[in-house]
């Protein structure tokens, strides 16, 4: 293993105004990376938690909502992060 500092690349969203760039890191030859495997795997052995809140597609998010108990007036909202930059203050 040679470990070495993560590197970064910059994806550009064409289908956005004003083209924001979206900055993406490659962490697998960063030196805690196969440790952080470890730990996850060790965690997941000791504390198992269902995956109850996930989903995989909309067909697989279809069938959980068909059951769902609703009232008339209840709705389903989608959010989708903007902007992930922090801000000084």
């Amino acid at each position: 293993m040679k470990p070495s500092a993560p590197t970064i690349k910059g994806l550009i969203k064409i289908h956005k105004p004003q083209h924001p760039i979206t900055p993406v890191v490659n962490w697998r030859n960063a030196p805690a990376y196969k440790l952080a495997g470890l730990f996850t795997c060790e965690i997941k052995w000791l504390a198992p938690l269902p995956n109850t809140h996930n989903i995989s597609n909309i067909t697989d998010l279809m069938n959980k909502l068909k059951d769902t108990p609703t009232l008339p007036h209840y709705g389903l909202a989608s959010h989708d992060i903007a902007n992930l930059t922090r801000t000084s203050q």
